[in-house]
């Protein structure tokens, strides 16, 4: 049993030629998990964790949140990003204290018009925020404005970023998609220049529409060097100085270069893709985008969809590498405070 907190690139024409291009290690996976196994109804998480903690929000007009997109945990402080609604990164002490918001909105230094990320670096104790137009704003953690770095990126655009050991990387989407597309970059924080571009657009099934998910590309926010995954890859990967397979997904459901074809070149023409994918996937019962990852010294848990809103679970236990899949997780943990005299919710 455990304890803690349950919480829950594209190649393309550059100006130089100096870009080092990396595809994925031909080294084996450390772990392997089938997904065409046997499927229980349910995974309680309080077979897994215990001694939960619940942190209530603070609440005042400085403070209002609409939509979590992402939520990280440093240094006993948690910040809160909403992209649509309050359209700021929030930060609470552990006790759901307001503390303060990292930058506004508005058109001056150290002001963003519309975030999409952020990330944290722990080494060096800046926030960096991703705003629209590949504008990266970097903070100090008490807030105070650094600058604002630009990728040189050209037709391209920043879906994702994670910084870490003072290395920026970022999940990125070309506006006119090849197969020779990369998928993830590094970026240089001091000038801008791109360093590397990593993992073909191949990988993903030579899939590069935009859709829009409600999570990052990059699956967990704690480990040393990030773990990243795009929705229809195989592969969990480890990114740092080669891009190594961490984890191995098998199904005769995932989905495969054969159905993004078919996807893409169906009748209807670009604008309909979003639609034809939905029909596709439902009607196929297709196994794809890999989200909700946690993982500790035990465990791996994660959730994949399968269809349309049909989300499942799995949990590896990395002593034995035995798998559970099932249906659902079963946050039975909040139960406990979602009854407890302790939380009253206000009348609407």
């Amino acid at each position: 049993m455990l304890t803690g907190l349950f919480l829950l690139l594209s190649v393309f024409n550059v100006s130089f030629c100096s870009v080092n291009q990396k595809e994925l290690s031909q080294m084996d996976s450390k772990y392997i998990i089938d997904l065409d196994g046997k499927q229980e109804s349910e995974i309680l998480l309080s077979s897994y964790f215990q001694n939960p903690k619940a942190i209530i929000l603070e609440t005042n007009k400085d403070c209002l949140i609409g939509h979590i997109f992402d939520l990280q945990v440093f240094d006993d402080f948690l910040y809160v990003l909403d992209t649509q609604i309050a359209k700021s990164l929030f930060v609470f002490d552990m006790n759901g204290r307001f503390v303060r918001k990292i930058g506004s909105l508005g058109q001056g230094p150290g002001e963003y018009s519309q975030l999409s990320d952020f990330t944290i670096d722990a080494e060096k104790k800046y926030i960096y925020l991703l705003d629209f137009n590949k504008r990266i704003h970097q903070y100090l953690f008490d807030g105070t404005f650094v600058r604002t770095i630009t990728p040189k990126l050209e037709k391209t655009n920043i879906v994702n970023i994670y910084c870490c050991n003072n290395r920026l990387f970022m999940s990125v989407l070309a506006y006119n998609r090849t197969p020779n597309d990369y998928m993830l970059m590094e970026t240089d924080l001091d000038n801008g220049e791109i360093l590397s571009q990593s993992l073909p657009l191949k990988y993903n099934k030579g899939w590069g529409e935009s859709i829009y998910l409600r999570h990052s590309s990059f699956l967990s926010r704690s480990n040393v060097m990030p773990l990243y995954t795009r929705m229809f890859m195989d592969y969990i990967v480890s990114v740092g100085e080669d891009i190594t397979p961490y984890i191995e997904l098998r199904s005769k459901n995932l989905v495969t270069d054969k159905d993004v074809v078919n996807i893409v070149n169906a009748q209807g023409g670009a604008r309909a893709v979003l639609g034809r994918f939905r029909d596709y996937v439902s009607d196929h019962s297709k196994i794809y985008d890999v989200h909700s990852f946690v993982e500790n010294n035990e465990f791996i848990l994660f959730r994949y969809q399968r269809g349309i809103r049909n989300y499942h679970a799995v949990i590896l236990d990395k002593k034995t590498g035995l798998v559970k899949l099932a249906n659902q997780f079963s946050n039975d943990l909040i139960s406990e405070f979602l009854t407890s005299e302790e939380i009253k919710m206000s009348p609407i």
